[in-house]
């Protein structure tokens, strides 16, 4: 079925070489090697602005492949071989084929690895070389009009989903400001501890109402289960973890667990997490749950591949590779990150992009950088008790600014801010 396909391919390809516009195929994902050769002169030919047929094509070859006789096989293709209207169908079958037969190469070498007992870590190369497959056929090479098209599209997912076109935060406000968090961006949230980083993260998880994924290198799952309960049903977090509940309240409980048994919200916890086992569990939840974003608690704890690196090397890579990754598995990934005491020391507690540890490093990669700061933490006599800021200080697609949210701590809620009635924003009367 593989050779029939890559015939048909190169017939369309020979009879009308403008077909090469529309195919993604390499050389190599051919099998036969006739075919690997005549496909790459042809698209030779069509990039340089000429037309690819029989004589042209053979004549390439003629000096490429001397003693040859292209001629006579490239004619009985064209004789026996023929494709219409299934072309997408065909070059799509050349990439599955190629796919299945490197995966099969994958696994023969992975056996042979494990039965001599050979150095490194065989199955971690054969997971990388599995999930490379599947980029195989996407294309990163775009006309202007490929382009136009596709920010159309994305004006139009924006005007039918009222402005959101990503993952919802929640939060109106913020969705206004941001869009929602966008596939391929990386989105680092910053904070002092006690300012409430997790219960935010797991807030946004909840707002996703998609499948998504949570890594917790900071809090066992345990401990993430009882904070979603008290968010996903208003319960009071301390009765949660001392059982104090009246009977009325534990059906309410009960009902929130049942709820949040159906979410499709995936929970690694693994301590001490490295960087190529959180990218391998990534995209082990694209693939098999089909994650529309990611969650990491927090990016300092993710650890680098290599732990003799100075440190500020290790968060640029462990920032780089949570870029790249939201880029390869076209979702948003939101990392939280640790901020620095130094903020402490200044009147104004409010931390910055330069508060951010190693923040070189991770504001380099970050597509959006916001804090979050509660007053309330360091003056408990503010006006502003239960109330959040999140400070957009960097916004690669828009305009930065201040939200402010309602900040519950018995429920780890964060909810969005009423608006003010006229009087309250303006005084007098309307």
């Amino acid at each position: 079925m593989s050779i029939q396909a890559e015939q048909s391919v190169l017939y369309a390809v020979l009879t009308d070489s403008s077909r090469m516009k529309e195919c993604d195929l390499e050389p190599h994902e051919f099998s036969d090697w006739h075919h690997q050769e005549a496909f790459s002169a042809a698209r030779d030919i069509v990039n340089q602005g000429e037309i690819a047929d029989l004589v042209t094509v053979c004549e390439v070859l003629e000096k490429r492949v001397p003693g040859v006789d292209f001629a006579k096989y490239l004619a009985g293709v064209l004789e026996n071989a023929f494709c219409g209207s299934a072309f997408g169908q065909y070059v799509e079958i050349v990439h599955k084929s190629y796919r299945k037969r490197q995966a099969l190469n994958i696994a023969q070498t992975l056996k042979t690895a494990l039965s001599e007992g050979q150095d490194g870590d065989p199955v971690d190369t054969a997971i990388q070389q599995l999930m490379s497959l599947n980029q195989l056929g996407r294309n990163y090479d775009h006309d202007m009009k490929s382009v136009m098209a596709a920010g159309l599209r994305m004006i139009d997912e924006a005007m039918d989903a009222d402005g959101i076109i990503g993952i919802p935060s929640g939060l109106s406000d913020l969705d206004d400001c941001m869009g929602g968090f966008h596939d391929t961006d990386l989105i680092v949230v910053g904070a002092r501890p006690a300012m409430g980083k997790t219960a935010f993260m797991l807030n946004l998880a909840l707002a996703a109402k998609q499948p998504v994924g949570v890594i917790s290198a900071e809090q066992g799952h345990e401990q993430m289960g009882l904070r979603l309960m008290s968010i996903e049903g208003k319960l009071d977090s301390q009765k949660i973890r001392t059982g104090g509940f009246y009977d009325n309240e534990w059906d309410e409980l009960r009902k929130t667990v049942n709820g949040l048994s159906d979410k499709p919200i995936r929970v690694n916890d693994e301590p001490g997490m490295k960087i190529n086992a959180l990218i391998r569990q990534a995209r082990d939840w694209k693939y098999r749950y089909g994650i529309k974003a990611l969650y990491v608690d927090y990016l300092q704890k993710i650890k680098a591949s290599d732990s003799r690196a100075k440190r500020h090397e290790q968060v640029g890579e462990v920032a780089g590779s949570l870029k790249n990754l939201a880029r390869e598995l076209e979702i948003p990934v939101i990392a939280l990150a640790q901020v620095s005491r130094e903020c402490e020391k200044r009147p104004n507690k409010r931390p910055m992009n330069s508060d951010l540890a190693d923040a070189s490093e991770i504001e380099k990669e970050a597509d959006e950088i916001m804090f979050l700061y509660r007053d309330e933490v360091y003056n408990p006599d503010t006006p502003d008790k239960g109330i959040a800021e999140i400070d957009l200080s960097k916004n690669r697609h828009g305009p930065t600014g201040l939200v402010r949210c309602v900040f519950t701590g018995k429920f780890m809620r964060f909810d969005q801010l009423a608006p003010k009635t006229f009087q309250e924003q303006y005084g007098g009367s309307a």
